[in-house]
């Protein structure tokens, strides 16, 4: 009888245990890495209409996450070609590269010990950037204001979708010191109130790796 009472005292206490730890402990992931795809337009003096001329856009990025709600994301784009009047190249293919600071409005996470969290989140970002190869005589990288809006999807516990709506503000505008349109009548002039905008809408696919285990008790209580 006492040989039997002590087993199921150890089960008890083993079944608490392993309870616990499914309840109260969880393991987050700090960094993801991933890549995305989609289409790119041009909007400033030598075209005003959204989504016009759509272009091939890929990238890689990079992005750390700091809590359930922020993030910093580096991210490297490649735009095939930027179109102007009349489907004629501005140039060829232009280079970027971004880093920026996102805030999602949900707790993105996948964890049963916070009622708070969610598998979705919208989410919005900001931050600067560098442009090379924009114009025909650019010289330098051009810096840029980058922002814009999206939408993250847990797949599962490291797997991630994204789709985001980026938009990159030249913080000069030098399209007219482009030989094939500085003598055309559709350029509006460089001000700092007709900059050249690029933007991007991609859907990407993330990794998550790193593993950070905390206690999930705290996550209670937010």
């Amino acid at each position: 009888m006492g040989m039997k009472m002590q087993r199921v005292r150890l089960f008890i206490i083993g079944a608490f245990a392993l309870f616990s730890a499914n309840t109260f402990s969880q393991v987050n992931y700090n960094i993801e890495i991933g890549v995305s795809g989609g289409g790119s337009y041009y909007l400033g003096d030598a075209n005003s209409q959204l989504f016009n001329n759509v272009q091939q856009a890929y990238s890689g990025f990079f992005r750390y996450n700091i809590n359930p709600r922020f993030a910093f994301k580096a991210e490297f784009t490649k735009v095939n070609q930027i179109v102007g009047p009349n489907n004629s190249f501005i140039n060829k293919t232009v280079n970027i590269g971004d880093l920026c600071a996102e805030f999602n409005f949900f707790d993105l996470e996948i964890h049963e010990s916070n009622r708070f969290c969610k598998k979705f989140s919208p989410f919005i970002f900001t931050g600067i950037g560098m442009m090379t190869d924009v114009y025909a005589n650019q010289k330098a990288p051009e810096a840029c204001l980058s922002f814009g809006v999206g939408m993250k999807l847990k797949l599962a516990e490291r797997w991630n979708l994204s789709v985001q709506w980026s938009n990159r503000l030249l913080f000069s505008d030098n399209l007219e010191d482009n030989p094939k349109y500085n003598n055309s009548d559709n350029l509006n002039g460089s001000n700092v109130f007709n900059n050249d905008l690029l933007s991007t809408i991609t859907v990407g696919i993330s990794f998550n790796f790193w593993e950070k285990h905390c206690n999930c008790l705290n996550n209670n209580f937010k």
